[in-house]
């Protein structure tokens, strides 16, 4: 183990030599003079006495200026007096430590004297509690002092209404006191942040407040920091009742499973995944490091925390004394005791020499070499590299050990993170923020200010101790997983969005727990596909169905005594389900685009049977028996069974009365179909299934929503447009009367077989396309169905061809069906079919993924990296690029079919 060697014999020689390596030494000479004559005459334990008595005269002074200046000449005899007995070597770190701590407490209790005196307060119910190293008297050479002010609101201003408010002055006067830099610099940096909840509380806590807290929402870290409380100003006996009020949170008699795994996930969470180089480092961080004094420390609270509420004994504040407790109960061997208590006491004798360079709060050994030296040398070794390397051995020692704590648990978490992933105490841990930026976030600041206050419990999963253990155990997977998307940044947008809108959570954390696939599942798909991420945001619950066996994937037996809105929540519930399982394994690339277009149209048309029956049964309940038979009809996306997502369906509802009274039937069909409407479209407290378009009905929307057979044919062999005619080429009944919906089928195929001549037909189509073109022209290069060759050409092509074939055989829903009839029946050679089957798969390959996971968004820079990806992958591509490339020859294959057989889009073309 490194030896760190004395300077001199005595403390004044001693400081002398520090002087000519540390610029802050040599300050020292000049900026207190009366106190480096006090250290040359009488020595470094006098002068140590006499800047502690100074700090408590302080309180005293009457006049808030020559207070000041008392304390911070006070510090600088005191650092001074410090410096002289570590480098001379003659007092142990541990009293060193303990020797500015309680500097530190003389100071604080005379900054808050001082302030309550100015405004004429007492600090009865007032008190400060020293937390971290200052509550364990383990102070460093330049440390900050980490503490908590709290009140008992009952006592403090004799319990007067503005006691919170007075409270919280009086302490940012103490602060400044301490803080403010003056001529004669400053007493000591403060930081409050250790407060119950600190972004959302006053500097001074009341008592009721922070037992409400630590009782609901304390976390183990938390209770790890409590460890160290010590009462250090103010009212002390009202503090420590605080603190044995606290201790039933600190030291759990009982520790659950998921309070053990919360502790061993936070450990694991630091330096998880160490490599050589980073302990072979010459510049490390002795603090927060891997090998560092906070591995020690995490060693030991650990272990204190999960046994500490069953062996009082164990409860020590300072690190080395609770070590040692450790091993009198036989958790740690002897021997890593003794190597564990030699290597804290060098890396805290490293680190008050870097601190005393230039008096600041850095942990780091300088990357300098000459700066690295004069450290060295102020060990006692003049001999650089086998500093270094002995330094490296100290490190390696100490993250070995800590490697070690719960060996068992870590080997389930061999697929840990590389680098830290800490989101405990209150300041940004720096290997954090390297490694959440080495994972491809720009702004690991957010990221870890986000997760703190998830861990605090301000969203609805992480209100219990167990939501919270839940989320600690899931985050370095979570966080890879991010990663790993290519869009990290959007990731955790969307999986923030989505985790902060869970009611409870720990079903879902659970679940996410246990299937580590699951949790890769849920991050890519928020990634890469915003639709998907905002009906998950919505509804959570969908992703049971990832992970539960799928008997719901038939559609469920409406109740009978079901009411129609209950039936219609029915069939929503079990919709969104299969509508999401759908989405997943399409863009999880475990459904092929075809089978996915199958899938969302069967889906479509179990909604419409169930709904339509529903309706059929409320209307007949309110207006009578049915009179007569109905069917539906399916016409475009969902006739051709081609939908994706999101997709509206286009229906049109046909009936034929009993012939007794033809004039009620019709009423008694129209609120039918309005109640069909309603059924599939409105919005429930379970959303709705579909938007429906009925707009293909006869006569468009001047015509009843529910058709007669006879008005059916009537208009379509007489009054139908041509463009009407083609998009009867579509038609496919899906609900009702069977024998009526083939009757339906035989007029539409009667109608496109007869009517107008091929030149009338080929020029309204032509006109149609022309016009289509000019008033709803393609939004953006990837509007896969109105560009120039895309799939509404396709149509036209296909539905003119069927037009002009007169056979009733060719007149199919389905493109692939039509393509290859229309080939047998000559009106496509073999090369056309293949260029419209081939063309139609990669569009719609293409068309599955883009509307489920944009939507609407018709811009290449608008999709993600790893949608891109996806998209490749659908459409069986190596990249992206090569996506673009065969979509700008499948579009001109397609647009120079289309300029053959109907013509070009305008007549200046």
């Amino acid at each position: 183990m490194l030896d760190i060697r004395p300077l001199a014999e005595t403390g004044r020689d001693a400081f002398e030599a520090g002087t000519h390596l540390a610029p802050y030494l040599a300050r020292l000479v000049r900026r207190a003079p009366q106190a480096y004559s006090l250290l040359q005459r009488e020595g470094a334990t006098e002068l140590a006495a006499h800047a502690l008595k100074q700090a408590k005269d302080a309180a005293a002074l009457e006049d808030r200026e020559e207070a000041m200046t008392a304390l911070r000449q006070a510090k600088l005899a005191n650092h001074m007096a410090v410096a002289a007995m570590d480098l001379s070597r003659s007092l142990p770190v541990h009293d060193l430590t303990g020797h500015l701590t309680g500097f530190a407490d003389a100071a604080v209790q005379s900054a808050l004297t001082i302030a309550l005196r100015q405004r004429s307060l007492t600090q009865d119910g007032i008190f400060v509690i020293a937390l971290g190293k200052m509550g364990a008297f383990e102070l460093n050479y330049s440390s900050d002092i980490d503490m908590a002010v709290f009140f008992d609101p009952a006592v403090f201003c004799e319990g007067s209404i503005e006691a919170g408010d007075l409270a919280s002055k009086v302490v940012r006067d103490a602060m400044r006191i301490l803080e403010e830099d003056t001529g004669d610099g400053y007493v000591f940096r403060t930081d409050l942040r250790l407060r119950p909840d600190p972004g959302s509380t006053p500097p001074a806590v009341s008592t009721q407040m922070a037992e409400i807290y630590y009782e609901s929402v304390g976390q183990n870290w938390e209770r790890m920091v409590w460890i160290k409380a010590r009462a250090c100003a103010g009212d002390i006996r009202a503090a420590e009742r605080f603190i044995g009020m606290l201790e039933p949170f600190v030291w759990r008699r009982h520790m659950d499973y998921w309070a053990i795994a919360d502790v061993q996930a936070i450990k694991r969470m630091i330096n998880s995944r160490t490599s050589a180089s980073d302990l072979a480092d010459t510049s490390p961080d002795l603090k927060l490091g891997p090998g560092g004094i906070r591995e020690i420390e995490f060693f030991v609270q650990t272990q204190q925390i999960i046994m500490g509420g069953r062996n009082s004994f164990l409860r020590h504040r300072k690190t080395l004394k609770s070590l040692d407790a450790l091993v009198a109960a036989d958790a740690v061997d002897a021997s890593v005791g003794k190597e564990l208590t030699e290597a804290y006491e060098v890396l805290r004798n490293i680190e008050h020499r870097i601190q005393m360079l230039e008096d600041q709060q850095t942990h780091r050994l300088p990357s300098d070499e000459d700066t690295r030296l004069r450290v060295a040398k102020l060990c006692g070794h003049d001999d650089l590299a086998a500093f270094d390397r002995a330094v490296a051995e100290v490190r390696k020692t100490v993250h070995s050990h800590y490697r070690d704590l719960f060996a068992e648990e870590e080997r389930k978490h061999e697929n840990a993170v590389q680098g830290n992933l800490v989101f405990t105490g209150v300041d940004d841990d720096p290997g954090t923020v390297e490694t959440l930026k080495a994972y491809g976030f720009s702004d690991p600041s957010r990221i870890i200010a986000t997760i703190s206050n998830w861990h605090r419990g301000k969203t609805p999963a992480t209100r219990t101790a167990r939501g919270r253990g839940l989320l600690t155990a899931l985050l370095p997977e979570l966080l890879t997983a991010m990663s790993r998307t290519g869009e990290p940044d959007m990731a955790f947008t969307r999986f923030t969005r989505f985790f902060e809108g869970l009611r409870s959570g720990i079903q879902t954390l659970s679940m996410l727990a246990n299937e580590t696939s699951l949790l890769e599942d849920l991050v890519t798909t928020l990634a890469i596909a915003p639709r998907l991420s905002q009906t998950l945001a919505r509804q959570p619950g969908l992703l049971e169905a990832l992970v539960t066996p799928s008997g719901q994937e038939y559609p469920p037996a409406l109740s009978r005594g079901a009411d129609f809105e209950s039936q219609m929540d029915e069939v929503r519930r079990w919709q969104n389900e299969r509508a999401f399982l759908i989405g997943h394994r399409l863009l999880h690339s475990r459904l092929p685009a075809q089978q996915a277009a199958l899938a969302w149209s069967d889906l479509a048309d179990h909604c419409v049977e169930l709904m339509s029956e529903a309706a059929a049964i409320e209307t007949a309940r309110r207006y009578g028996p049915q009179p007569g038979n109905w069917m539906i009809g399916a016409l475009g996306k969902l006739g051709g069974r081609e939908l994706t997502a999101g997709s509206d369906l286009d229906l049109i509802i046909i009936f034929e009365d009993d012939g007794d009274a033809a004039s009620e039937a019709g009423h008694w069909f129209t609120k039918f179909a309005q109640r069909l409407i309603t059924a599939i479209s409105a919005e429930t407290a379970e959303g709705s299934l579909y938007e429906v378009d009925m707009r293909l009905r006869p006569s468009g929307r001047a015509g009843p929503v529910a058709t007669s057979l006879r008005a059916f044919d009537r208009y379509q062999h007489h009054d139908a447009w041509t463009w009407e005619l083609m998009a009867l080429t579509r038609l496919r009944p899906v609900a009702g009367h069977d024998a009526l919906g083939e009757r339906a089928l035989e007029v539409a195929h009667d109608a496109i077989v007869n009517g107008k001549p091929d030149d009338e037909r080929r020029a309204d189509i032509l006109d149609m396309r022309r016009r289509l073109w000019k008033e709803r022209p393609p939004r953006g290069e990837w509007d896969l169905k109105l560009a120039d060759g895309g799939l509404v050409d396709l149509e036209f092509i296909l539905q003119q061809e069927m037009l002009l074939c007169r056979r009733a055989d060719c007149v199919l829903p389905t493109v692939i069906d039509a393509a290859e009839a229309l080939g047998e029946a000559g009106r496509l050679t073999t090369d056309e079919v293949k260029t419209i089957t081939s063309s139609f798969s990669f569009l719609q390959s293409i068309q599955q993924i883009q509307r489920l996971a944009v939507g609407a968004e018709l811009t290449a820079d608008q999709f993600s990296e790893g949608l891109k990806a996806r998209l490749a992958l659908a459409a069986g591509c190596e990249s992206f690029s090569e996506v673009e490339s065969r979509y700008r020859s499948v579009r001109k294959q397609i647009s120079d079919l289309r300029c053959k057989k109907i013509g070009t889009l305008a007549t200046d073309s």
